[in-house]
């Protein structure tokens, strides 16, 4: 977590670790030791840049809660150990699964102008409390629905009619951003390892149903 700092040393510590191989190969040889090096690389927006100035303990790197903010790739040192490759953000070509396409726009990690912002919120508003019990509630507290027991579509322009004047665009855009920001809470969008899914979206529902009595 790069915002906290929780795991960030344990990171380092692995790099490390990785490389201690390396040096023991240059060693052998009667060589000196090198800092170990090691790309980040990822999905955009996921807080690779972020990682990295937590890393180091100061702001080396641009950082900002958008995809496209690293255009090229950068060494960064981190103390005499750990040379860091911070690098731009990296999507397949092509999105053949629409289904994690969907995913990665609502996280903000595809650029607002591929997808349609009331599309996505309506299928986080879809999909949301079917994998998260817990997200039936957040949204009822933060939007007033009475009920979740309608598509995301008309949830959508039911908070755009009485919060934004009918503007559909600015209410979705305003459901993206507080689960962006966590507003919403820590919510995930796909099904933990150790449960099914059928197991998942029967305690969605008996929330759901709980909920509208």
């Amino acid at each position: 977590n790069a915002q906290s700092g929780q795991g960030v040393k344990a990171v380092k510590k692995a790099a490390l670790a990785c490389g201690e191989a390396v040096n023991q190969r240059r060693r052998d040889r009667g060589m000196k030791p090198r800092a170990v090096r090691a790309a980040v690389v990822g999905f955009p927006n996921v807080g690779k840049s972020a990682l990295l100035n937590r890393l180091i303990g100061r702001r080396a790197v641009e950082s900002a809660r958008k995809p496209g903010v690293t255009r090229e790739l950068r060494w960064v040192r981190v103390g005499q150990e750990l040379d860091l490759l911070d690098s731009p953000g990296i999507l397949p070509p092509k999105l053949d699964d629409q289904d994690a396409a969907v995913k990665l726009a609502i996280c903000d990690d595809i650029g607002t102008a591929a997808y349609s912002a009331e599309h996505v919120a309506a299928a986080l508003l879809d999909s949301l409390p079917l994998v998260e019990p817990a997200a039936v509630a957040a949204l009822r507290d933060r939007y007033q629905f009475e009920t979740l027991d309608r598509p995301g579509s008309l949830l959508v322009h039911q908070l755009a009619s009485t919060k934004y004047t009918d503007n559909v665009e600015r209410a979705a855009r305003h459901v993206l951003t507080d689960y962006r920001k966590g507003t919403l809470g820590t919510l995930s969008l796909e099904v933990a390892p150790n449960q099914t899914k059928a197991t998942q979206i029967e305690d969605a529902n008996d929330s759901i149903q709980d909920g509208n009595t």
